[in-house]
């Protein structure tokens, strides 16, 4: 069941100077920890420790600037910095450091908060590489490889639901940025279309006119060229099931060229789901079954995004509310 509110929101939250601004921070709350233990410990100058210490500090510096810059829809440097952090990461792992710490700080160290570093990497990589490649590969795919321009290289269908639940839940107890309770209403700016391998104009998430079916919603970026939608060809259920036990980490998908509209806050919030309301002619907020507020009137299935039917009654225009999920 897709919530095209909830989707919208995590997109924007990912791809916020907030959430920027907080992968900066846990990464220089990181590099104080680490300098002061091994101050502690007097073994600053054991091993690459200073050099440890240097890499992370870099990271916060980069990841400020990034953060900066974005500000202005200069999305690389960020985008840059997230993907250099698991390189990293790997590089500062395979130094001794459970040589001179103890069990329990390596694990601080390594499983706590080196791990919620990558989870914040992993966050802006994920929301910012399509935006930043899809466009031109699509156009132009890599002769080396030209079944690259098909890969999502994003949060596929639903994803990145399920990739902030995770995230909420390694952060639990913690101050961290994270979607409203109740969620802002998104609307599809249906006056403003740019299709696959267009200039973008306007920076933000972005509706696929070919719908959520097996697709998802897009940050795009002013500038740079539009993306084309990514439909999924086989779940990885479905390619594990037919590789007879293979693991698979992302879905089987296809690119394919497509309107987009922005999708834009309406500044309001979504009441619940027992009050939940579209007028006619809007897009569907939440797919599932929707009753008209008509004696009468039978009820639809509406997916998510599509625009709610009209009964033409005399009684004004048509308000549907949520019933059930399908």
């Amino acid at each position: 069941m897709r919530n095209l509110n909830l989707e919208a929101a995590i997109w924007n939250l990912f791809t916020s100077n907030e959430f920027f601004e907080a992968a900066a921070r846990e990464c220089e709350e990181t590099t104080e920890w680490f300098g002061t233990l091994a101050i502690e410990k007097e073994v600053s100058g054991f091993g690459r420790n200073n050099q440890i210490f240097d890499t992370l500090k870099a990271l916060v510096r980069d990841f400020r600037r990034g953060a900066e810059l974005a500000k202005i829809d200069d999305y690389r440097p960020i985008w840059i910095t997230a993907r250099s952090i698991s390189g990293n990461v790997r590089g500062i792992m395979e130094q001794p450091l459970n040589s001179w710490m103890t069990a329990a700080e390596y694990q601080e160290f390594s499983g706590v908060r080196i791990s919620r570093l990558l989870t914040y990497a992993r966050q802006i990589e994920n929301a910012l590489t399509n935006a930043m490649v899809k466009g031109e590969s699509f156009l132009d795919p890599d002769p080396e490889c030209p079944e690259r321009s098909n890969d999502d290289d994003g949060f596929p269908e639903s994803e990145i639901v399920e990739s902030y639940k995770s995230y909420v839940d390694q952060f639990k107890g913690l101050v961290f940025p994270q979607i409203p309770d109740s969620l802002p209403e998104y609307l599809i700016d249906r006056a403003t279309l740019c299709r696959t391998a267009e200039e973008i104009p306007l920076t933000g998430v972005w509706y696929p006119t070919i719908g959520l079916d097996r697709c998802s919603l897009a940050f795009a970026i002013k500038g740079l060229r539009m993306q084309p939608a990514f439909q999924v060809v086989k779940t990885i259920d479905e390619l594990e099931s037919e590789s007879g036990g293979e693991m698979f980490y992302s879905p089987e998908t296809v690119a394919v060229a497509t309107d987009w509209h922005p999708v834009i806050s309406s500044g309001k919030q979504v009441e619940t789901d027992e009050k939940l309301r579209a007028k006619a002619g809007e897009p569907c907020p939440k797919t599932g079954i929707w009753q008209p507020m008509e004696s009468g009137a039978s009820q639809r299935t509406y997916s998510t995004g599509e625009t709610m039917g009209t009964l033409g009654s005399a009684y004004g225009i048509t308000v549907w509310c949520f019933v059930a999920e399908r």
